[in-house]
């Protein structure tokens, strides 16, 4: 092998200690993306191996976007990337984007296992490194705040017929129209024991009232009642005796 080809890959395989990714896909990485993990010797073995098999099944956490100040997704990243690949095969320990402006943006795929978390961008696949802090709060409901009653509202007379016939929610004011004309239930009681014009077996049924409507028992008229009826049917008479022709 030639000096200048031990030189090239000796390059092509070098550990960096800074680079720019102010262009991304100027420098992408040209190896093979699932083998490119092996080169984070901090990661342990078992890990990678998981990681390398979702890498190879395509089975990411989510599709972040990367802008110049952060990393968003559905958790919580850190803005910081590292250990990214470039070229054949070299690693860059400290990538920065600096010369990005405030509206660029880049997607990659993120896989985590174990708090270890690979990122690797779609425009250039180069594979690299991020923090993931944290899934992303839930945010809570607010609680409800109490009704605030319109004093108009209290003015306002129940609708006719408003409510469901026979409902068991009452109106603070009262059965509704449609509950009061709405037919009587009638609820069965346990037989009675024979009785006089019973029929032995029979099962009565008794009307209920809706709770809330008195039971009105029919008046009895009394003894002046009486009197004052049959003043006015015998003046009634006497006016038509007199108009009788004789």
């Amino acid at each position: 092998m030639s000096i200048l080809a031990s030189i090239a890959l000796a390059a092509s395989t070098a550990t960096l200690p800074q680079c720019s990714w102010d262009r991304p896909g100027v420098n992408p990485f040209m190896g093979d993306v699932v083998a490119a993990v092996d080169r984070y010797q901090d990661i342990p073995a078992p890990v990678r191996a998981k990681l390398k098999a979702r890498m190879q099944a395509r089975q990411y956490d989510e599709i972040a976007l990367i802008t110049r100040d952060g990393i968003e997704g559905k958790a919580q990243y850190g803005a910081e990337i590292r250990d990214m690949h470039f070229g054949a095969g070299s690693v860059c320990r400290t990538v920065t984007r600096a010369k990005w402006t405030a509206k660029m943006q880049e997607r990659g795929l993120v896989y985590c296992e174990d708090g270890h978390c690979i990122l690797v961008p779609t425009v250039c696949r180069n594979v690299s490194r991020i923090q993931r802090i944290a899934a992303k709060p839930v945010a809570t409901v607010a609680a409800a705040q109490p009704a605030v009653v319109d004093p108009q509202t209290e003015l306002e007379m129940e609708p006719p017929g408003a409510g469901v016939p026979g409902g068991s929610t009452p109106s603070p004011a009262g059965p509704s129209f449609a509950q009061l004309a709405s037919p009587l239930p009638t609820t069965t009681v346990a037989a009675a024991p024979p009785g006089p014009g019973l029929i032995p077996g029979a099962v009565p049924l008794v009307p209920t009232l809706p709770p809330g409507i008195p039971t009105v028992t029919p008046a009895v008229p009394e003894p002046e009642t009486w009197a004052l009826l049959l003043s006015g049917l015998a003046v009634v008479a006497w006016v038509a005796k007199r108009r009788r022709p004789t």
